[in-house]
């Protein structure tokens, strides 16, 4: 329904084919990915020069209140911020989120904003796509 907010993760396992080509294209892969409504833009997420990263990233720095778990003023973003950036969180399967995280603070991945809150992250490193929305 419109105002409804809708919040999911859902982790895709690249074919062995399909992860070897994407490590194969390295700094090019960004490039080579087609379908994105915005850039693929390389890792790590930098949302300390980015202020429209901060408010996707970082949506409750301001409000300490809002935020389901304490986090340090200064932090790298993580998987689990972003989903919550509306105040609803959902279960993540045990080391799934850790995962994401280590996709989008470190570099050699690729992510990309799409429609409705939604963000997709490639690692080729791991052989996985990560698909996230908060919207």
């Amino acid at each position: 329904m419109p105002g409804d907010n809708e919040t999911g993760f859902v982790v895709y396992r690249l074919t062995d084919e399909s992860a070897d080509w994407a490590r194969k294209q390295g700094n090019r892969l960004g490039d080579m990915l087609g379908g994105a409504k915005e850039p693929w833009r390389q890792t790590p997420v930098d949302d300390s020069s980015d202020e429209r990263a901060t408010s996707l990233w970082h949506p409750y720095d301001r409000d300490a209140d809002m935020m389901a778990a304490g986090l340090p003023l200064r932090h790298p973003p993580t998987i689990f911020e972003y989903l919550e950036k509306y105040g609803f969180t959902i279960p993540i399967e045990k080391g799934r989120d850790q995962e994401a995280d280590q996709a989008i603070q470190s570099g050699g991945s690729f992510y990309s904003y799409g429609k409705g809150g939604s963000v997709t992250i490639v690692d080729p490193g791991r052989g996985k796509v990560y698909f996230a929305y908060a919207g």
